[in-house]
């Protein structure tokens, strides 16, 4: 059971002489050691024996029960006791979630490993006990968490978002799994933080031809590159291509790939423009870029020769698959689900988050094609 009480304490100061001043204690049986916070600016005179000196303590007896309420609000949550035999608790099924997408890539499994000490750290600033049952997780609690995590804490707005959702995700498998028997996010309509919009760059067909046409000493990378522009795949996934991901079936080379990041598969044709920036090709089990990497030394280059091309923008690898949704959907008008697909994303929700303000898709032309005029 949550503990608070407090004493007074003689100043030392020479001209609050004769007052005391507060000195709070809380403890709860699932912390290592109490809390004795300090209020200096809450001040009792040890003798009250002028109308002046009653009445600053009068007002000093206000300010302690209202500092009493704030922190019996606030760390209410530490009165819950460790789990029950039999159920799971809120930091085991954090911990859980590491396990379960141990097949996820390594910004996932990052995600939840820095989720769980995000976690620990707002418990333990407001006073609830990370070993509770999941079951004690509510409304209140999730609202709180939202709130440290946008305005107590340091996180910047991107990251707030992505622990508040990582949260949200690990509670819905706790009830999938009958582990959770109220999951307050589904029940409820729940107000997230706002995620940071970062601006999409991207190249124009214009100026894809301009870098083509710009000669470079870093031709493995221009090559990649290129070859993104036009397919579309992650950086991280062109760098583990083999020759297997491109077979060959009747003379025609399919790209054939399970993305890294989300456990999707890519299946199309590749086209010739494509094609152009292929080497020759080697066994299945080969690299087709070999030692193929983009840390920063790789990312200057890749600056270097768009600039050199005339190409002001500042680019980054990702710049490639952004320039391929931006041909699809802007170019193309091709429907965000067909273009969903094809960069291996898990929903359409997320290609329509992204890029769903590069859409030109005929709205009257669909449904000329569907019903007539």
């Amino acid at each position: 059971m949550l503990t608070i009480t407090h004493s007074l304490r003689d100043s030392k100061s020479i001209k609050k002489k004769g007052q005391q001043y507060v000195m709070m204690y809380i403890k709860s049986p699932n912390w290592s050691k109490p809390l004795r916070p300090t209020h200096n600016n809450i001040m009792f005179f040890k003798r009250a024996d002028t109308a002046e000196k009653k009445s600053q303590n009068k007002k000093s007896k206000q300010l302690l029960d209202a500092v009493y309420k704030e922190y019996q609000e606030k760390y209410k949550g530490a009165e819950y006791s460790d789990a029950q035999t039999g159920t799971i608790t809120l930091k085991k099924q954090i911990t859980k979630m590491s396990e379960l997408k141990a097949d996820k890539s390594e910004s996932t499994m990052s995600g939840y490993h820095n989720l769980y000490v995000a976690m620990e750290k707002f418990c333990k600033a407001k006073g609830h006990n990370f070993n509770m049952d999941i079951n004690r997780v509510n409304i209140q609690f999730i609202d709180q968490w939202r709130l440290w995590l946008t305005t107590g804490s340091n996180y910047a707005q991107s990251t707030a978002y992505k622990y508040f959702t990582l949260f949200s995700t690990t509670l819905k498998q706790a009830k999938s799994y009958g582990l959770l028997f109220y999951n307050p996010f589904t029940e409820n309509k729940i107000e997230f933080p706002k995620n940071e919009t970062k601006e999409v760059v991207y190249l124009t067909p214009d100026e894809v031809s301009m870098m083509i046409q710009t000669p470079t000493k870093y031709e493995q990378i221009k090559n990649a590159f290129l070859f993104m522009c036009y397919v579309g795949i992650r950086q991280g996934d062109c760098c583990r291509l083999t020759w297997a991901d491109l077979p060959e079936i009747n003379g025609v080379v399919k790209m054939n790939v399970r993305t890294q990041k989300a456990k999707t598969d890519i299946y199309f044709k590749i086209r010739k423009q494509a094609m152009k920036y292929l080497p020759k090709r080697m066994g299945n089990d080969d690299s087709v870029f070999p030692s193929l990497k983009f840390g920063k030394e790789q990312n200057q280059k890749l600056r270097e020769w768009a600039y050199k091309s005339g190409v002001k923008k500042h680019i980054v690898p990702h710049t490639a698959r952004h320039s391929f949704a931006f041909y699809m959907l802007s170019e193309n008008n091709t429907p965000l689900y067909t273009v969903s697909k094809l960069m291996g994303h898990t929903n359409a929700r997320t290609t329509e988050e992204r890029y769903g303000h590069l859409s030109n898709e005929n709205i009257e032309l669909a449904m000329e094609k569907a019903f007539g005029s």
